[in-house]
């Protein structure tokens, strides 16, 4: 069960920035998809933040019905969000939609309203769009790093092999 406090600080960061859907304890505490659809569709309506971001078949939540459509749907507006706060949020769309982790659900909503509470990035949108996910920086180079030692790793031993 999520922490009552978790709740509350959800309730008053996105209540300054949508009036509806309603932000009940009960939808908060274990959020389905439908539910964080609503409330990411009505931050857009209502502040402009995140608008773009979406494909029109993502807009309808009924168009949004298999399991990988979801997580993609998720995972952009946790990018987005992510990048506009400058680091990378603990929440990840396959344990959302399967409505465990709901704290993190929870914090991804919290800061969700601060980041629309500001208004419009359009400079986000256009990032998460063409691929940039937050805090990748550091951890791309260290990545790139060993795949390219693997890689040429792998070209020696195909080397070796056409020798033999």
């Amino acid at each position: 069960m999520v922490d009552a406090a978790v709740i509350k600080k959800t309730q008053d960061s996105l209540g300054k920035v949508i009036k509806k859907p309603p932000l009940t304890e009960k939808l908060l505490s274990k959020p389905p998809f439908r539910y964080l659809h609503d409330i990411i569709s009505e931050v857009i309506k209502s502040t402009g933040f995140l608008e773009g971001l979406f494909e029109d078949y993502e807009k309808t939540s009924a168009s949004v019905k298999e399991k990988d459509q979801k997580i993609l749907f998720l995972q952009k507006a946790i990018d987005a969000v992510g990048l506009s706060i400058g680091s990378q949020l603990a929440a990840r769309p396959s344990k959302v939609i399967a409505g465990q982790e709901p704290e993190k659900t929870n914090e991804f909503l919290q800061y969700l309203g601060r980041c629309a509470a500001k208004g419009a990035d359009n400079e986000v949108v256009k990032r998460v769009k063409k691929g940039e996910k937050p805090g990748k920086k550091e951890s791309g180079k260290d990545g790139n790093r060993s795949k390219e030692r693997r890689s040429k790793d792998g070209e020696k031993k195909a080397e070796s092999r056409q020798r033999t």
